[in-house]
């Protein structure tokens, strides 16, 4: 509504005011105008009322005349006349035609005739009641009646006097002003109205403007203005320039806070390590893609387990350091374990007013840099493992040597190979411990040539010939007919090879079959090198390629391996582009699937080039 407006309320405000003040004015005026009225009226009776009475003493005989003259030329200024003699009663002559049918003694009282008669002049304003007449329709009321008196001497005696009074009709003009009056009021009443709106609406329409600017800005356009006019730089304009200035100020900051805020979210996204930031009762407020992930599959792998707390959703081991630094209001970390990996944390409180207002946890997956630490340490434990066997049987047969506990030459010999076989694996151990080291250090140099893999087989075939019928294994060969020149590095393929049929036949009983097939599939040379011996267990399978592991010793037939050698295939195999997979089934055998790709002749260049290790 219009009342409840700014408009409204300064209109009525100003309209209140100025009605007031007009109406005041008015009745200020009108008493004004009446007194000064009824004063000069008084004034002009009293100077005529005397200039008759001196008229009169002077005229003697003459005075019926004089009075009947005057009484016409009263009535021509609305002046009614009436002469008293000495008695108090009227002359004949003496009163105004135009109520002579009225008493006179209606009009003066007696104590004013009696005044009057002592030689008192009587100014008289009241109310006077007089009777319907024919000269008088309707009866006249106070105020209606104005009159004066004064006495006609003759010398010292009174002989009478002279009465003049007029009536409402003769003070018409006075209510003329009145009217006047009242009418430049109202005339004032409804310019004020129209000048209070126009002051109203030309005050209020810039503020109408910033409001709509304020919602405008509540809805986030910061770049809204309000206009200013130069020329009418008052309290409202400056308020006007203030609030444009503070829209400056607030797109100013708002752009830095989104700036800010901006490049936190792109550094959170960007970052390795998961940010969960919880309140204090511990609700999830921010995370980042990784703590997602984190945070999903937990929810996923514990869905039937979780209640509706927000709490109770946090992984226990996170919930518990969560309590832990709340309760406590210092820094913890630690290592939980989720899904098969482990997380390091580190959570600290978050402060508002010196009051714990939330938690800020970063989580770290270091399941790589426990396996890592892991295989340092199994690393250590494994090489003492191996090396302390050799050294022991060399320093045991050399003392038995040096003790000369040989009595024949053949015991000698016998105690002196035990010494060489047993160096040539100590040469062996270490030599293969070099190689793992310079290919996970990403300095294995593959030099390509072009090769038959028909040769390379055959060449293995021959090689491992002789050791297949000692140990009673039938060792056979398949290449595919037609297989392309492959460009690989010829020694390090042999020395895949060379790995993967030597466990195959020492992991294969007597009687057993090793096969070493080629086949060429979708651009790729496969070479298959499959066995019938007594395959290893499932749970095994992800484990062989690691250093130093090494299946149940039982199924080495006293010829156990470095553990190395599985490892330095899969180097060989990623560092030309290839992979390496395997199958097994316990007391069925073993099956090696290596697939490189064929190559082309700008590969076999005679350069080195560093492979993938």
């Amino acid at each position: 509504m219009i009342w409840r407006s700014v408009v409204g309320k300064l209109w009525l405000t100003i309209i209140g005011l100025v009605t007031l003040l007009l109406v005041m004015l008015s009745a200020f005026l009108s008493d004004q105008v009446e007194k000064t009225h009824q004063r000069s009226q008084q004034e002009n009776l009293l100077a005529l009322a005397h200039k008759i009475q001196h008229d009169l003493e002077k005229k003697g005989a003459k005075r019926g005349t004089y009075l009947r003259d005057m009484l016409r030329i009263s009535e021509l200024f609305d002046t009614y006349m009436i002469v008293l003699g000495p008695d108090g009663a009227a002359e004949p002559i003496g009163v105004s035609p135009t109520i002579a049918n009225v008493p006179w003694q209606q009009l003066l009282e007696k104590t004013d005739i009696d005044r009057v008669l002592r030689g008192k002049t009587v100014v008289m304003k009241d109310r006077v009641f007089v009777e319907e007449g024919e000269g008088m329709p309707f009866p006249l009321f106070k105020e209606d009646i104005l009159m004066v008196a004064v006495p006609l001497k003759n010398g010292s005696q009174i002989e009478g006097a002279v009465v003049l009074y007029r009536t409402q009709n003769q003070l018409q003009s006075e209510t003329d002003i009145k009217k006047w009056i009242y009418y430049s009021a109202i005339i004032g009443f409804f310019l004020t109205t129209i000048f209070a709106f126009f002051l109203s609406t030309r005050i209020t329409q810039p503020l109408k403007q910033m409001k709509k600017a304020a919602e405008r800005m509540a809805k986030g356009e910061f770049n809204i203005r309000v206009p200013v006019r130069q020329h009418e730089r008052d309290e409202i304009g400056d308020l006007a320039a203030t609030f444009n200035r503070m829209a400056e100020q607030l797109e100013e900051l708002v752009h830095a806070l989104s700036h800010e805020k901006e490049q936190l979210a792109s550094i959170l996204r960007s970052m390795a390590d998961g940010v969960i930031t919880l309140d204090a009762n511990g609700r999830v407020v921010l995370t980042n893609p990784p703590a997602e992930r984190f945070l999903a599959a937990w929810a996923d792998e514990m869905s039937e387990t979780l209640s509706d707390d927000p709490k109770e959703r946090l992984p226990l081991p996170l919930r518990e350091i969560f309590e832990t630094v709340v309760e406590d209001e210092q820094e913890h970390f630690g290592d939980i374990e989720a899904h098969g990996r482990t997380w390091a944390v580190v959570m600290a409180p978050l402060y508002a007013n010196e009051q714990v207002r939330g938690v800020v946890a970063v989580l770290r997956d270091v399941t790589d840099e426990r396996r890592l630490d892991k295989l340092r340490k199994d690393f250590v434990a494994n090489v003492s493992h191996e090396l302390r066997t050799p050294l022991a049987m060399l320093q045991g047969y050399s003392e038995a040597l040096l003790d000369d506990i040989a009595q024949s030459p053949e015991e000698r010999r016998e105690l002196v190979q035990v010494i060489h076989d047993e160096s040539l694996r100590m040469g062996r151990l270490v030599r293969e411990l070099l190689d793992l080291a310079r290919m996970e250090a990403g300095h294995i140099e593959i030099v390509r040539s072009s090769l038959r893999v028909s040769e390379l087989v055959e060449r293995l075939l021959r090689k491992f010939h002789t050791i297949a019928r000692e140990q009673g294994v039938q060792l056979e060969g398949e290449v595919e007919p037609d297989l392309p020149t492959v460009y690989w590095d010829e020694d390090k393929m042999e020395q895949v090879l060379t790995n993967l049929v030597d466990n195959a036949i020492r992991h294969t009983s007597r009687g057993g079959r090793v096969s070493l097939q080629a086949m060429r599939t979708n651009g790729s040379v496969r070479l298959i090198v499959q066995d019938t011996g007594s395959g290893i267990p499932e749970e095994d399978l992800p484990f062989i390629f690691e250093r130093f592991y090494k299946a149940d010793k039982a199924r080495t037939r006293g010829q156990a391996g470095t553990g190395l050698g599985l490892a330095i295939v899969k180097h060989i195999v990623n560092a030309h582009g290839g992979n390496v997979t395997v199958t097994s089934k316990v007391g069925e055998g073993t099956t090696f699937v290596v697939q490189l790709p064929i190559g082309t002749p700008t590969d076999a260049t005679g350069e080195s080039e560093k492979g993938r290790g």
